[in-house]
């Protein structure tokens, strides 16, 4: 985790689920964190506040897809395998989205 001087500054409307589960087996087998999954998670997370993103990134346990992940999961959204530094501007294009679609569903049943 990473420190920064301000706090976000809307009530997060949704979670995103970032597997950074990493496997303690000598079978080498995958885990999204051995993939780097728990470095995505600082970035993401440090995104999310510098763009005042009203979402929340949550470190999830494993989400059962080891071999395609890292995983992300935006809640009630998208699942999204083989997350990389190379695919955050999608992921965060992504969000954005559900922020915007949450907001005028919001706007319309005030």
């Amino acid at each position: 985790m990473f420190e920064v001087d301000y706090i976000p500054s809307e009530k997060p409307l949704f979670n995103i689920r970032l597997c950074t589960n990493k496997r303690l087996n000598k079978d080498a087998q995958p885990s999204c964190a051995g993939r780097g999954s728990r470095e995505l998670a600082d970035k993401i997370e440090k995104i999310l506040l510098e763009q005042s993103i009203p979402a929340k990134l949550i470190r999830s346990p494993c989400m059962n897809n080891c071999k395609i992940g890292p995983n992300l999961k935006i809640q009630a959204g998208e699942l999204y395998n083989g997350v990389t530094e190379d695919r955050l501007d999608e992921i965060i294009d992504a969000i954005k989205a559900e922020v915007t679609r949450r907001k005028a569903e919001t706007d319309t049943t005030s």
